[in-house]
């Protein structure tokens, strides 16, 4: 997988998309890795941000 790859996986991942949809969308690469990229991207976030899905609008 290479970086540009990984940057997608990556902004799936910050869209809220889980493990499993993953797999499914990225059939060409292997689960270990985007595994790996789904828990440093998971590891990475700020901890009263995990496991709260909010949204923000300015409708200015």
């Amino acid at each position: 997988m290479n970086k540009k790859d990984k940057m997608t996986v990556e902004n799936f991942v910050s869209t809220g998309m889980d493990l499993e949809t993953l797999y499914a969308c990225f059939q060409d690469f292997s689960k270990e890795e985007i595994a790996e990229i789904y828990n440093n991207y998971k590891a990475n976030q700020p901890a009263d941000a995990a496991g709260e899905n909010s949204m923000s609008i300015n409708c200015s």
